[in-house]
Order: structure tokens, then sequence, then C-alpha cells
């Protein structure tokens, strides 16, 4: 079996070559310039997008694995030729981004940007009220990997977790509840604290924005660690100005990088990580862990993980 990586990732080639060890044929190669020869012979193609250009150099593709994620802007009718299929690496960056959530839900309750910046001016002391997340109710919108990773950290400080998904009869770690999707507004109603773990898709753009600004419970917090465009920006920017709610942790915009005239930089009840949530020094070393075992069950028949469905487009 050949798998094809289209990086030039020092770490990564180190790692695959470890994980995937003498069971495949493995080459490396620039995405920029791929080599044509590997691209004929590859079953698996490991890359963070596989442009359209290079399906005619892949007969014997079977399978392609995203990198990241979220695969918006990643997809388009004709990868799914012949059965392809498509997997994400939602596994890679669960845990990173759960502890992230996590990170910025603390930091805005215990004030922790306030005492950083009393801190550089040497002035003791910040204004309350600092709080704690201990019996507060978090809403997550999103009950898949990354929503259980945020779930099962909430559980661990006492708050009581509501999880929306499309099919709620699905194994869903570390909710009290999981609500389908057609009650979203009922967790938006209950939550203290809500936070956006979707995939951007035609269906979840705006997901976010004026309806629900105008149900949410006085002092609730917004979390987005999916994509900027899950966000109706022009609304919720308005909500955070005017306190009706009370502060966001972003790590996602619809523009990225956040250009330094964004009206987001404005907002001091906003805390902002530049799209950093998924990100950690055990990358290389997942990836090719969830490589290694989508080859397993490919050799052995099995179905793989994290498949995406072309229809619903995660």
């Amino acid at each position: 079996m050949h798998v094809l990586c289209l990086s030039t990732s020092t770490k990564l080639r180190e790692a695959l070559t470890e994980a995937l060890g003498e069971s495949v044929i493995l080459h490396f190669s620039d995405s920029k310039a791929p080599d044509e020869k590997a691209l004929a012979e590859s079953e698996l193609v490991v890359t963070a997008k596989l442009e359209p250009e290079l399906l005619g150099l892949l007969p014997k593709l079977k399978v392609v694995q995203i990198t990241s994620a979220g695969v918006d802007g990643k997809l388009y009718p004709e990868l799914f030729t012949g059965g392809v299929q498509v997997v994400t690496g939602s596994d890679v960056h669960a845990s990173a981004c759960a502890e992230h959530v996590l990170a910025m839900m603390l930091a805005v309750a215990r004030q922790i940007p306030a005492s950083v910046l009393a801190q550089e001016e040497k002035h003791w002391g910040i204004s309350p009220p600092l709080f704690q997340l201990e019996g507060k109710t978090v809403g997550i919108v999103g009950a898949g990997q990354i929503g259980q990773g945020i779930a099962t950290r909430c559980k661990a400080f006492g708050m009581n977790t509501i999880g929306l998904r499309r099919n709620p009869e699905l194994p869903s770690e570390g909710f009290d509840v999981v609500l389908p999707h057609l009650q979203y507004h009922e967790l938006v109603l209950r939550s203290n604290m809500i936070v956006l773990a979707l995939p951007l898709t035609p269906s979840t753009r705006w997901f976010f924005g004026e309806d629900e600004i105008e149900i949410v419970q006085r002092g609730t917090y917004l979390f987005n660690i999916g994509r900027g465009g899950l966000l109706d920006e022009k609304y919720v920017w308005k909500a955070l100005k005017n306190k009706w709610l009370a502060g966001a942790g972003l790590d996602v915009f619809e523009d990225e990088p956040l250009p330094p005239n964004s009206p987001w930089w404005e907002l001091d009840n906003v805390l902002i990580t530049p799209h950093t949530g998924g990100q950690t020094d055990t990358v290389a070393e997942r990836l090719a862990a969830l490589v290694a075992e989508q080859v397993r069950r490919m050799q052995a028949g099995e179905p793989l993980k994290n498949t995406v469905n072309p229809e619903l487009g995660y």
C-alpha cells in the first residue's frame, strides 16, 4: 500500500515514518510540486487540501486524509469521484481545542487579562466581579469529538453541560443532556456560557446572530472555537459593545489575520486568540497515529474514522 504525504514538515515525516513502519510504502512531496510517480501509486493522501488539478494524477486514490478538523473550502464534488472517502483530522486537534476553550473560560472568570495588564502597570488589584465556573451551565453547539472534549473538562469543573447534535442518539461523552439541532434555542436560553464547536457549512453560516442575542440570559459569555463564519459578526459585535453579551472568547474570525483596523480590537470584554485553538506541540505525532489507524482500517476493511458526508459538508 502506498501513502503520500503532501507536506515538507520534517517533524511530520519523522512521525509518519515511525508510526507506519514497514506496513506501507511512504512518499513525501511538496504540495506545490508533487512527485507524479508517487501520485500515480498512492491510495491514501495526507494533505491540508487536495487541489482539483491533482485528482487526474491519482488513479488509485481511495482516501484523502485532511490534516485539519474543519473541511470548509476544501471539498468539491469531483473529490468524491469513484467512491473516494475524505476523512478529517478531528482526533488530532480535539484535546487542544477543548483545553483552549477552558483556558478562555477560566481567563474571563478569573479576570486573567485584567491581572496581566495590572501587572504590566505595577498596580495591585483589579475591579470585581470574579466568578467560578462551578455551577454554571455551558451549552456546547456541536457535540462531536471537540465538543465532547470540552464537555468532559467542563464537568471536571463542576459545570452543567448541554450539547446540541444533529443526531442526539449518538454517544456523547461529558454531557448531562444532548438536544437535537431543532432545539438550539432551548440550549441558548438555558446557558450561562455558549460554545460554538461546529463545522462551517452553508447551513451553519451565521449560526449565532440577532435571533440568539435576543434570547440569551443576561451575563452570558460566548466562545467560538469553530470558524469565524459561524457568527453574524455585525450583531455579535454590537451585542458585546452594548454588554448584551457579558463577554466572549474568540479564536476565529471571518477575516483572518484580523486586520489592525478591525473593530474587534476595540472591545474590552473580548479575549482574542489568533486561531491557535488546535495548535499543540504533539500535532505531528497525533496526526501520524491517526493516519496509521486509518491505514490499519483500510487494510482490515473496517470503516474509517472521521469520514466526511459530502451532502452535509462535514
